[in-house]
């Protein structure tokens, strides 16, 4: 039997090659994934490991919390004196890390914030300690002295001796450019703009003077990291935090993958998917072919062959598809790799250079994957095979058209609702499996019911078709006279665009919700910010002081934000406002105790949170910040939705007793446009915009999230695509002497590419259809979810829908462009005679 299957796929090379290439796009696309990801993840962990490789101890300020970069907690600058001291070390130096920024001779600054950070540090003299090489110039010899990385330089122009302005929490400052450095072997550090100070003139304006970020040691050689760290930690007590060179950089590592795990595993969704929609191919595939093969399967039964010689048969022609599909898309997912990083550098995201990095466990999954998921694919289509029974060798082909029973319309209907169920449960309980599962079992659901809807479907969309004659006529009765079979490969397509109307309805979902938070909300006029990357950059405090000072503007308040545990809750994203007028920038709705009198140890909470909590006027709130803990009075409590205050908050002058940098995160304003861009013509960083603008701007943000899912999900509704001209070349095959028939009785080659063409429209209109609905349902159900994270208005964008429709459409007619003109082309002798 095996080498009749051999012989079988050889006199079928043509009928098996897309499905071989959808096999080999979704392998392709997982392993290229995998090669990204692993690539990215080694390029990082090798810069880290080199540019701490010289550090043997590292003091630090103990912190509960993970930071940002330049968020942590400080240390008292002095202990670097004791440090030194103790017998082991060798040398010692100060790191000092926050928020820089350096602007272009346009005036504009350099580097794209909304995607890489800013940041500043000061310039290590200890060669072993210091991470950055210079690549020309020197390092800085004066307080009046910078060095910036390679890659600001190549945006700005910037040469040594240059001045440049360089925007920190102090008010903006000129400096001279004494050198241009490399973080290690890389032009910066991830496409983030670094600026490099001496360590006085970084004290002041990164940190406050006599504080440092951390301390790194050198230990004398003899001395291991281990024997230094304990020395250290002896001499120093609790007060600080001393771990050795090779924690900190696994730490850092770890870290890192921690960041990209949640990046990964959004593309890893993508790769799964068109590996889920080859798999609906793959079963198409096999289960025509084996229909159109019955009477040669019933002939081998009938010589002597057994059901599971038949059934091994099919599946081994489908694990040979298999493996030589998944070993080309090993060595196709390169490009994809490849590819993968170009896409993120037009969507803005930079990604370090660095040799491609092939991991033995990724292309083993890769490939195992893609052979499993064909031999799976094939099983129920082999199984079929195997019970075909001898007698049919005596009749003519007939393949199976039934649309199912009501044990199919019961079953489907079952999936669907444990399907939808688990979604919604899993939403509810933060379980990211139960949602994936659920998903997927609602997919199988719409799938298995697909044959139930397929006939009606078919005949409702054939209606518009059937005007134009006779082409029109047939396409729709040969859509409906197999719905298993459209119904099989328009839900390939489902998968696709379901995705598509997910994410367009979502995307939608979240502008209105920020739309009419803010419009509900926000009574103030103009919003500033400097459309920082994360919570490490802002604005410098000079800049709401001089706003304060400008006739023309009526309200100022400032806003800042820090990562904390607000009674045992963690958040990356708690609030500080100017707490004496907040109210007169935002609608707060009623407002029980005094709001204006939060000082350094009260908060506001929400009326929601409070009862959540059980708090009151007058309860207790412990606060964890970085490096210290705070119990906070319950001084008011608001009545708003709290979407743009948030759920508790505290006064400016709270994050400064607790040590946090002074940086506006936004500057919220209400006043006449010229008077405000007539101070903020001072910052270069600080970007006015009123309430429509501000909208845009997220609108942008959103959109651009947007094309980069949809530039991921086109291989998904490309492979798709691939099924429908797949199903259609084996529908003509099987449709040989009916063409023949239709053409003999005078049909034009014309209207036999008709009648394809249209076949392949309706079965794209109906997988975009079942998709659309799948798709706004998931929609509806993360935006109920997400409700008290402010995204709580449902927009279906429905121009935006028929568009995906139109173009599915348009794409079903062109992928149907081959097999028409085969059909076409069919000599009609030929096809009369054919078997």
């Amino acid at each position: 039997m095996f080498a009749f299957t051999i012989k079988q796929i050889a006199a079928r090379k043509l009928r098996l090659l897309t499905t071989a290439f959808a096999v080999l796009l979704g392998v392709a696309f997982m392993s290229g994934t995998l090669l990204f990801t692993d690539t990215i993840g080694a390029t990082f962990d090798s810069v880290l490991s080199d540019v701490d490789a010289g550090v043997d101890a590292y003091v630090r300020a103990p912190s509960d919390i993970a930071t940002g970069f330049g968020q942590g907690p400080r240390l008292d600058a002095s202990i670097a004196d004791t440090v030194a001291a103790v017998d082991g070390v060798d040398q010692v130096a100060l790191r000092i890390n926050g928020y820089a920024r350096i602007v272009g001779p346009d005036g504009i600054p350099v580097g794209d914030i909304a995607n890489n950070p800013a940041f500043g540090m000061n310039w290590v003299t200890v060669d072993r300690l210091n991470p950055w090489v210079i690549s020309s110039g020197r390092a800085p010899a004066n307080d009046d002295e910078i060095v910036i990385d390679q890659t600001s330089a190549d945006l700005s122009g910037y040469q040594p001796g240059d001045v440049a302005t360089v925007l920190t929490k102090e008010i903006p400052r000129k400096f001279t450019i004494s050198g241009i450095a490399k973080f290690g072997e890389l032009d910066s550090p991830a496409g983030a703009t670094a600026v490099l100070f001496t360590d006085m003139t970084a004290a002041k304006v990164l940190a406050s003077p006599g504080q440092a970020s951390a301390i790194a040691v050198t230990a004398d050689d003899g001395v291991s990291q281990q024997a230094i760290t304990a020395a250290l930690a002896a001499a120093l007590g609790g007060e600080v935090e001393v771990i050795s060179g090779a924690a900190l950089i696994a730490e850092n590592q770890a870290s890192l993958a921690a960041d990209f795990a949640g990046f990964r595993t959004i593309l890893l969704v993508f790769a799964l998917v068109a590996i889920l929609v080859g798999a609906f191919i793959i079963n198409n595939t096999f289960s025509i072919t084996v229909a159109q093969r019955t009477r040669d399967m019933a002939l081998l039964r009938a010589i002597g062959a057994s059901g599971r010689q038949v059934k091994r048969s099919v599946l081994i022609e489908a694990a040979i598809v298999g493996i030589l599909a998944s070993v080309a898309g090993l060595v196709a997912g390169v490009g994809v790799a490849i590819g993968l990083k170009a896409l993120m550098s037009q969507f803005g995201i930079d990604l370090p250079d660095g040799p491609l990095a092939i991991s033995n466990s990724s292309l083993a999954l890769s490939f195992g994957v893609g052979v499993t998921v064909t031999t799976l694919s094939a099983w129920l289509p082999a199984r079929r095979a195997a019970r075909i029974a001898p007698i049919e060798a005596m009749r003519s082909v007939s393949v199976d058209d039934s649309a199912g029973s009501n044990g199919r319309t019961a079953l489907g209907a079952v999936v669907t609702a444990a399907g939808v169920g688990a979604v919604i449960g899993g939403l509810t309980v933060d379980a990211s499996t139960l949602v994936g599962a659920g998903a997927l079992a609602t997919f199988a659901g719409v799938a298995i019911l697909g044959p139930v809807l397929a006939r009606p479907a078919a005949h409702l969309l054939g209606l518009p078709l059937r005007l134009r004659g006779v082409s029109g006529e047939i396409a729709t009765r040969n859509a409906m006279r197999n719905p298993k079979r459209t119904a099989r490969t328009a839900a390939s397509l489902m998968i696709g665009v379901a995705l598509v109307g997910f994410i367009t309805v979502f995307a939608a979902s979240t502008k209105a919700s920020i739309a009419g938070s803010l419009d509900e909300e926000f009574v103030g006029t103009h919003i500033i910010s400097d459309g920082g990357y994360d919570n490490t950059t802002g604005l410098s405090p000079e800049l709401a002081t001089k706003l304060r000072d400008q006739p023309g503007i009526d309200i100022v308040s400032q806003a800042r934000v820090a990562p904390a545990v607000v009674n045992g809750t963690p958040t990356d994203a708690f609030f500080a406002f100017d707490a004496t007028t907040i109210d007169q920038i935002f609608e707060l709705g009623s407002i029980d105790g005094d709001l204006h009198a939060l000082g350094t140890d009260g908060i506001a909470v929400s009326a929601n949170e409070a009862e959540h909590n059980a708090w009151n006027i007058g309860s207790s709130v412990p606060v964890t910040f970085t490096g210290s803990h705070t119990t906070f009075v319950v001084k008011a409590i608001y009545t708003s939705a709290a979407d743009w205050v948030g759920a508790s908050f505290v006064d400016i002058d709270a994050f400064t007793a607790n040590g946090l940098d002074a940086l506006d995160y936004r500057i919220y304003v209400s006043g006449r446009e010229a008077a405000i861009t007539a101070v903020t013509a001072t910052e270069p960083s600080a970007i006015v915009q009123d309430r429509e603008a501000f909208i845009d701007s997220k609108n942008t943000h959103i959109d651009t999230m947007l094309g980069l899912f949809y530039a991921m999900l086109g291989l998904a509704v490309f492979i798709a695509l691939l099924g429908i001209a797949n199903t259609l070349t084996l529908s003509i095959c099987e449709r040989t002497r009916e063409l023949g028939l239709m053409r003999a009785v005078g049909m034009s080659r014309a209207q036999t590419r008709s009648i394809v063409r249209w076949e392949a429209t309706i079965i794209a209109v109906f997988g975009s259809t079942l998709g659309l609905a799948v798709g706004t349902f998931f929609g509806w159900v993360v935006v109920r979810a997400l409700a008290d994270e402010g995204i709580d208005t449902l927009a279906v964008p429905v121009a935006s829908l028929s568009i995906v429709t139109l173009i599915a459409a348009a794409a079903g007619a062109t992928a149907a462009i081959l097999p028409a003109r085969r059909a076409a082309r069919l000599d009609v002798l030929t096809a009369l005679v054919a078997q």
